[in-house]
């Protein structure tokens, strides 16, 4: 194997950008860290929710209760408007962490009384090679990582690409630069033979001194499938010694969409692809573990594939997942539940939706909470968003926060509490 590496911090980029900044977009920690939002004595949970079929259109709004009652954004909650789509995560001093996928701004936000105060923000692309549709993931309670790959023209290896891996580390809850890692991909004997290079990462999970990012592969020949499963490891906290992986056990991307793919689960991290059929293999040490592999979709006897997971504790797991037999192309997704221990898988008995998107639910009390919006219908608005798509408005059927209870594997466990506004909604997570 080929390898060409290397490992730099790129100062120069930081020092100007350390000192170019204004007060609203300093990166440098403040002194002292900022004072923990006023509080209900009961969570709040932030409900985000899409509109018209726009990525740019984008609200959000607080509640405290997700078992009973309704929730609209009509006059309510707070317009997110991000240049193309929103990424939210919330810690567990109650702030709530936006990043504009396009427009650049990481921005804390704080919640009091039904109301969003934008308290701080910081524009990434100066410390990301200028790009700012680059993808965040909160990894603990002191940190979100801020990631992406940038692919050039290569003219001295096999397959013609090099990819470039950037990462930074953002304090919270301070929001401030803690560090910039730039690393140039090896090109390996499996990229010289399918012509492949890493296009996209996502999904960075920590387990021990590692820390393994999901990884898509696209290729030079679109004709050609890129196989195996694949994953970045680097040395966590100081991500040096970059590794780059390969299982044969299961074919597909693994970085997800938007939500999580990988989870760290009684001492490996277990990894999906975004392939029919659905696997999940697991890795430990920085290594893939080849001893081991779950046919998802082989146990549920029904093909299918996902993009985004979610860990309710106990090895047991929420799949979205979408069905290859499905014939409405809108309300092709379900969810599957799987223990992981026992390698079982059980299709819930949920109405079909469109869950490509999802990002994340919440488990509280035994339970995991999630919603769905059952779609009934499509019209082409004649316009096109940023990207020159086509801005369809989907209209949605008695939208609904859904509990499953997480101990049984009854397809019917589950009651549904919450119910959200109908139209043309889609709603993309609960945090």
């Amino acid at each position: 194997m080929r390898k060409i590496a290397f490992k730099f911090m790129i100062m120069s980029a930081l020092a100007l950008f350390l000192s170019s900044c204004s007060d609203s977009d300093d990166p440098t920690p403040d002194p002292t860290p900022d004072p923990t939002p006023t509080l209900e004595e009961e969570k709040v949970y932030h409900i985000t929710a899409r509109f018209d079929g726009d990525d740019a259109s984008v609200y959000m709004a607080g509640v405290k209760n997700l078992d009973e009652g309704s929730l609209t954004f009509e006059g309510n909650g707070y317009a997110l408007n991000p240049v193309r789509s929103a990424r939210v995560f919330t810690d567990e001093e109650g702030w709530i962490y936006v990043y504009d996928y396009g427009g650049g701004y990481l921005t804390k936000f704080s919640w009091t009384d039904g109301s969003y105060t934008k308290e701080k923000e910081l524009y990434m692309p100066p410390v990301m090679g200028g790009v700012a549709h680059v993808r965040p993931w909160k990894i603990n309670e002191e940190s979100i990582l801020i990631h992406n790959i940038i692919t050039e023209d290569d003219a001295t290896n096999a397959v013609g690409k090099r990819a470039i891996m950037y990462v930074t580390r953002v304090h919270i809850p301070l929001v401030a630069i803690a560090d910039v890692t730039v690393d140039t991909l090896s090109v390996t004997d499996w990229d010289i033979d399918e012509g492949a290079y890493v296009s996209r990462i996502d999904a960075p999970t920590i387990l021990g001194d590692k820390i393994y990012y999901g990884v898509r592969r696209s290729t030079t020949d679109n004709t050609v499938t890129a196989t195996g499963m694949h994953a970045l490891v680097l040395d966590y906290p100081s991500l040096t010694n970059l590794k780059y992986i390969r299982t044969e056990l299961g074919d597909g991307s693994t970085n997800g969409y938007r939500g999580g793919n990988m989870h760290a689960i009684d001492g490996y991290v277990y990894q999906a692809n975004g392939d029919d059929p659905a696997t999940i293999v697991r890795l430990k040490d920085g290594m893939y573990d080849e001893s081991w592999s779950f046919d998802v979709s082989g146990t549920l006897g029904e093909g299918f594939s996902t993009n985004n997971w979610y860990h309710a504790g106990d090895g047991i797991c929420y799949m979205s997942a979408k069905f290859t037999a499905e014939e409405d192309a809108n309300n092709s997704w379900g969810v599957v539940r799987i223990d992981i221990n026992n390698k079982t898988a059980t299709k819930m008995n949920v109405p079909t939706s469109d869950l490509r998107a999802y990002q994340h639910g919440v488990v509280k009390d035994g339970k995991f909470y999630m919603a769905i919006c059952p779609i009934t219908g499509q019209t082409d608005t004649g316009e096109v968003d940023g990207r020159g798509n086509p801005i369809i408005l989907t209209s949605s059927d008695d939208p609904r926060v859904y509990i499953f209870d997480i101990a049984s594997e009854d397809p019917d466990a589950f009651t549904t509490g919450l119910t959200l506004d109908k139209g043309n909604i889609f709603i993309e997570g609960i945090f």
